[in-house]
């Protein structure tokens, strides 16, 4: 059977996200319990819950699934689980368990295709140093791959979304790009090199805390389904701050520049704006780059806030494993103006 995943789904990746702004609003109004050892929950959208153990150790709870957002079965296994595993590493942690959460159209697909499928996500679970341990699976009209992984962390190694200082330097251990050049490769018109670096980059595991492990790093987010300004807004909010991006600094995928300016976009570039929109000062002009902030991007990189005097060192260590890392913007403190984001 010679399906093109993609091709099975209107909508993959992180762009099949609900829209950012409908779901915050959802949320606020849960009436949730938060008990003393629930450190980090919903409060903060941040990537992943922490649970203090009372032992020094934090636990770190996530999940995250999505439908194919390439063709090859090992390559998605692969993205689905890196992606997955970030949530973890973003928090400052190291995953031990994975639990895999699958919806599988088992009379629209051979089943032959779970072997490459799963053999890509235990590769990518191993590597990160965690081992599968168990799941559930569903038949479905639609093929959904993810993970639910738990991992720990010191107490005072936790990295949250809500600690971020006036005179930070913020660093991106990525380069953004992967929801345009996806669409290129479900609409036929992306490039053989473009998908290569894509998904080397979808593929690549944030393993950043065990590079500046010696460094205090006040803020990080991994930058996923809502863009660069959506995950960059919630840090902002958490952390009573404003955040300033230097677009010409911005590191770009190959390919993405190119898929931008030819308006190839996703229903999560217009959501994600229009959860940004009011609280974002734009004095960019060009406008494939204001659609890169807003990119839904699947496996990003982490967004770290880190203070003026240690960012080259960091940068540099983090750069040993992420060649397009780049000191991207600044925080400062509130403005008059009430812009959470400024992107010049």
């Amino acid at each position: 059977m010679n399906i093109r995943l993609t091709e099975t789904v209107t909508k993959g990746g992180c762009a099949a996200k609900l829209p950012a702004g409908q779901l915050r609003k959802i949320l606020g109004q849960l009436a949730l319990k938060n008990p003393p050892e629930l450190i980090v929950g919903t409060e903060t959208l941040d990537d992943a819950c922490l649970w203090d153990l009372g032992n020094g150790q934090l636990l770190i709870q996530t999940l995250d699934f999505f439908t194919p957002i390439v063709d090859d079965p090992k390559d998605f296994g692969r993205i689905a689980a890196a992606n997955a595993l970030s949530d973890v590493f973003a928090m400052g942690g190291a995953p031990k368990t994975a639990m895999t959460i699958l919806a599988f159209p088992a009379q629209q697909l051979d089943l032959g295709l779970l072997e490459p499928l799963m053999t890509g996500a235990v590769e990518k679970i191993i590597e990160a140093g965690a081992c599968l341990a168990g799941g559930h699976s569903i038949d479905d009209d639609t093929l959904k791959l993810g993970f639910s992984v738990s991992g720990f962390v010191k107490k005072e190694k936790a990295w949250k979304n809500s600690g971020a200082q006036a005179g930070d330097v913020l660093i991106l251990t990525k380069a953004l790009g992967t929801g345009t050049i996806t669409s290129a490769i479900k609409n036929k018109k992306s490039k053989t090199d473009w998908e290569e670096a894509a998904i080397h980059s979808m593929c690549q595991l944030n393993r950043v805390p065990e590079l500046v492990s010696d460094f205090s790093i006040h803020a990080a987010t991994d930058i996923t389904g809502f863009g660069l300004l959506g995950h960059a807004l919630q840090l902002a909010q958490a952390s009573g701050r404003q955040i300033e991006f230097q677009s010409e600094a911005l590191p770009v995928i190959l390919g993405a520049r190119d898929c931008l300016e030819g308006k190839i976009l996703n229903r999560a570039h217009r959501t994600n704006w229009d959860y940004v929109e009011k609280h974002v000062q734009v004095d960019c002009k060009e406008e494939w780059k204001k659609w890169l902030t807003v990119d839904p991007q699947t496996s990003g990189g982490l967004l770290l806030s880190v203070s003026a005097s240690d960012a080259s060192e960091i940068l540099k260590r983090v750069r040993t494993q992420f060649s397009k890392a780049a000191i991207v913007g600044g925080v400062k403190n509130e403005t008059p103006s009430g812009k959470r984001v400024v992107l010049i």
